[in-house]
């Protein structure tokens, strides 16, 4: 038995051999804020070749901008995830502009604010689209061209909220839960049944700070904008603890390893666990763990400091 133990322990503690992204080719969705942005500059730093998309093509360019002022190549190919033609044309343009497809991060999401019982059929209708039709179309448009190299890395964008819920973000939290669960059978089936040399990630951030809680519907309380709830990260410590699963492989990514402790607290105690993650709202301030998150500013990534006397810190 403790044999079982220490080499359960061994697999779980050792480091994976590191993997370069120098040269390789990463497609990111939902490239042009938030989460996306910050992992493509983390990415560029490291010599990848990036192909970003998001659907607005003046933000994309900006981003692309700050690709190229960074010394890597770039190639913004405006997206709707929703469309599964135009993540086709993401994915072939990638490979026709670079040769490969080494890692594809399936990001673009969206989310809006509101009680189950007054959930909008076409309101959850359009976030499928995006959070889980978008995610799928990535996967299969990507895996074809990942068997023919024998190699790849299928990242996708889950949340702590599709370990666990809290009030008036369930349709987001549903979609999220998808995606959790669909990535765990992906890697289920790629990894360990075929053995296909295709690795499968899912990342599940906390609060972080990005756009999106600014242009979020709060259908809920008749208005725009989400509260954030502590504990909050910036975009780019998750675009940090991304590329750190790219180069040393980590099957689940928890940005904030804190945040685990509310998925223990509901797996152990969900009686309890119900009881506080009711006073986490994303709909409006009822204490000091949630304030509403005004000004992009506070997105901007730290392009600069990263790299320091020629090397990268971080």
């Amino acid at each position: 038995m403790w044999a079982g133990v220490g080499l359960l322990s061994y697999a779980l503690l050792r480091r994976a051999p590191s993997t370069p992204l120098k040269g390789k080719t990463v497609v990111i969705t939902g490239a042009s804020t938030g989460i996306g942005r910050a992992t493509a500059l983390e990415c560029a730093v490291r010599g990848a070749r990036l192909v970003i998309a998001a659907r607005d093509p003046a933000d994309l360019e900006q981003v692309a901008q700050e690709i190229r002022e960074l010394g890597a190549e770039v190639l913004a190919v405006p997206t709707d995830v929703t469309d599964r033609a135009q993540v086709q044309r993401l994915v072939d343009a990638a490979v026709r502009r670079f040769g490969t497809l080494d890692v594809m991060f399936n990001h673009a999401g969206d989310m809006f604010v509101d009680s189950v019982e007054h959930t909008q059929e076409g309101r959850l209708r359009e976030l499928i689209e995006v959070n889980v039709m978008g995610v799928l179309y990535g996967v299969q448009a990507a895996l074809p061209i990942m068997r023919r190299q024998g190699s790849g890395h299928l990242v996708n964008t889950s949340s702590v909220e599709g370990r666990i819920g809290f009030p008036f973000s369930g349709a987001y939290a549903g979609t999220k839960a998808f995606v959790e669960v669909l990535t765990q059978s992906l890697r289920q089936e790629l990894m360990h049944i075929e053995h296909s040399g295709i690795r499968v990630t899912a990342v599940l951030p906390a609060a972080v700070r990005t756009p999106l809680f600014d242009t979020a519907a709060n259908v809920k309380e008749g208005g725009q904008g989400a509260h954030l709830v502590r504990p909050v990260q910036e975009a780019s410590q998750v675009g940090r603890a991304v590329v750190r699963a790219l180069e040393h492989y980590t099957p689940v990514v928890y940005p904030l390893m804190p945040s685990r402790g509310f998925v223990l607290l509901y797996d152990l105690f969900p009686g309890l666990a119900d009881r506080v993650h009711s006073g986490l709202r994303v709909d409006r301030h009822v204490n000091a763990m949630s304030y509403p998150y005004r000004g992009t500013a506070s997105d901007q990534y730290p392009i600069r400091p990263i790299v320091e006397d020629g090397k990268l810190r971080g």
